[in-house]
């Protein structure tokens, strides 16, 4: 991995994590081929990496319900109580759209947001990125079971 900035153990983190995104992959993305604390570590995964990335409409719109809940039950498990109530916090805010006839893709959910929605959106993903919870550090102590 190139020199991101990370230390050692965020870079362990990431390979750890990455190799059950990688197995997602090898699935064609069929969360049902990965057994549920993989499923997680997947979710995890790509949570983090869009979070600080884009945000919560990132993740959301690259990835759908299905890795949202399983990222839901990754942060309960590792009882990181406010990311968890920011992702749900975030949630609810697009769940207004969900049967939007409009939508034809995720995608398409930024476009009917208003612009109060909008900002609450990105005052909680600023919320996410002060990281209370230590989900680096959590993520070892709770799955230390799938460690090679």
């Amino acid at each position: 991995m190139a020199d991101t900035g990370l230390n050692d153990l965020d870079k362990k983190w990431f390979d750890f994590t990455s190799s059950y995104v990688t197995k997602l992959n090898e699935a064609k993305q069929d969360w049902n081929a990965l057994p549920e604390k993989e499923q997680e570590l997947a979710a995890l995964w790509k949570l983090e990496m869009d979070m600080y990335n884009g945000g919560f409409i990132q993740f959301f719109c690259n990835w759908g319900y299905d890795c949202y809940t399983h990222a839901i039950r990754s942060l309960n498990r590792l009882d990181a109580q406010q990311c968890l109530a920011i992702v749900r916090h975030q949630f609810a805010i697009i769940q207004r759209l969900e049967d939007d006839s409009r939508l034809e893709a995720l995608w398409d959910i930024p476009k009917y947001l208003s612009k109060d929605e909008a900002e609450a959106l990105d005052a909680l993903d600023e919320q996410y990125w002060e990281n209370t919870d230590g989900i680096v550090e959590k993520t070892f102590r709770v799955y230390q079971d799938m460690l090679q």
